[in-house]
């Protein structure tokens, strides 16, 4: 009995506190814009920390992975004896 009068307890709290109260107040439309805009460039801010984080270790990434490939270079020149001495 006391464990379901704490639960009645507790979800009236959470009722109480969580009902949104009635503010008599006036918020002008740039206040509004100015607060959307606040929001959107904290939003984008974070997102634009979470790409530089990630790029720089892709970057690095790439390079050794183009490093790994072999190229092949010219191919030699017929016309040339290597390793045949003048004279």
């Amino acid at each position: 009995m006391l464990a379901t009068r704490r639960h009645a307890q507790t979800a009236a709290f959470l009722f109480a506190v969580s009902a949104p109260a009635p503010v008599f107040a006036y918020m002008a439309p740039d206040i509004g814009l100015g607060a959307l805009g606040a929001a959107l460039g904290v939003t984008a801010s974070l997102l634009l920390v979470l790409v530089s984080l990630a790029w720089y270790p892709l970057k690095r990434l790439n390079r050794r992975m183009r490093a790994r490939t072999v190229r092949p270079g010219p191919a030699p020149d017929p016309t040339i004896r290597r390793g045949a001495g003048t004279g």
